[in-house]
């Protein structure tokens, strides 16, 4: 990073919203915004978005149904049971969907938005209950799909805005308030946010990447000094425009996967510190996929992987992988066929200790579905999480 870049450390010029963590909507005339947070029975609805994190022992996902429910899901490492808990119960007022999940030790963070636009927090420690709070609500444009990352005790949420906002909350370790930036102006559609720790300042970036108007963008911002500085990633051309974004970091690497609306899949990676994109083509048919999901891999015995997943648009979930910082090409594999009986949808991806793990609705019956595959191995494993 450059000089300027560094000395936006000394001095942050971010201006700031002060959400009070404690502020868990008491009063009786927002009793409908208010979270709720019960243990679940059975649920009677069809799901249809699920997203997958690592807590460093457990696998956990956080999944909406059609009545707007938001559920958790738990499988602890070496076992096939997954558990399941009602986060917050929905209704003809208040229906939650588009979560997103993160996790670290025995701490698990989701996003997710209302009906409404408004977009919400929860969080949960060890077997603690599940608390809310109303992060923000919708202005002048609905909030959509958010992200969620955490790291050393930052908590970073974006979302963009049908009002022509993209919009990052973050939790500084130890802090009560959140403080709410603008990162840019424009329609975005899905945002993606993850952390990275860059050696050569020593300090923790966020990283941000969404498209809009048809160029995808990538952002970046120390999480000490917040600001957001803007690169233009890639702009409309041959291969159409681009749709989505997801960013993943490995220990020396930025990779951010989108669609165009070609029906391919793009990469483009950049040394973290570095400037200019370096462009790689994943896959040229299959799409027009929805929001590519990006993550980074490494293996015990140092071999470190850029993999992407994405549901094809005829339901199969698809998935790619290449090896990290090596230029070379792209290598695709199948992780579940559509048929008659399943077309995939909402895919979603992490890294454990030992594997990649994947999840995705299974649209017919409204299914949540997870599969995992060690590094290196293949197939992939498939198991059902809950039933629609």
């Amino acid at each position: 990073m450059n000089v300027s870049i560094r000395a936006k450390m000394l001095a942050s010029v971010v201006t700031t919203l002060l959400l009070g963590l404690g502020a868990w909507l008491a009063p009786a005339a927002q009793a409908s915004q208010r979270p709720a947070a019960r243990t679940a029975a059975a649920a009677a609805y069809p799901y249809n978005f699920s997203r997958i994190a690592w807590t460093g022992s457990d696998e956990v996902i956080a999944a909406t149904d059609k009545h707007g429910d938001l559920y958790y899901f738990w499988q602890a490492s070496g076992t096939t049971t997954w558990h399941k808990q009602l986060v917050a119960a929905g209704s003809s007022a208040l229906a939650y969907s588009k979560p997103s999940i993160t996790a670290t030790g025995t701490t698990v963070y989701i996003a997710a938005v209302d009906g409404a636009g408004d977009l919400y927090y929860f969080t949960k420690t060890g077997t603690a209950k599940w608390h809310g709070l109303l992060l923000a609500t919708a202005g002048p444009g609905r909030y959509q799909a958010p992200s969620i990352t955490n790291r050393d005790g930052y908590v970073l949420i974006s979302a963009g805005d049908t009002g022509g906002q993209l919009v990052t909350f973050t939790l500084a370790p130890g802090a009560t308030t959140w403080t709410q930036q603008t990162a840019a102006a424009g329609l975005f559609g899905p945002s993606q946010v993850t952390t990275v720790f860059d050696g050569l300042e020593q300090a923790y970036l966020g990283l941000l990447t969404a498209s809009s108007g048809g160029t995808l963008y990538f952002w970046y911002e120390f999480l000490a000094a917040p600001g957001w500085d803007q690169q233009t990633v890639a702009s409309p051309g041959n291969a159409g425009s681009y749709t989505g974004g997801s960013v993943a970091a490995s220990t020396t690497d930025i990779v951010i996967a989108a669609a165009t609306t070609a029906g391919g899949v793009d990469a483009f990676t950049q040394p973290i510190g570095g400037s200019g994109w370096t462009p790689q083509t994943v896959a040229t048919t299959g799409g027009p996929y929805t929001s590519p999901q990006a993550a980074w891999a490494e293996a015990t015995n140092g071999t470190s992987f850029d993999v992407i997943t994405a549901a094809s648009h005829a339901g199969a979930l698809d998935y790619w992988w290449t090896y990290d910082g090596s230029g070379l090409g792209w290598n695709a594999e199948t992780v579940a066929a559509h048929g008659t009986s399943a077309v995939y949808a909402n895919p979603g991806i992490a890294i454990t200790a030992s594997s990649v793990v994947i999840t995705a609705i299974n649209t017919k019956p409204g299914n949540v579905m997870s599969w995992y595959q060690p590094f290196g191995t293949n197939p992939w494993n498939q198991e059902l999480v809950a039933a629609g």
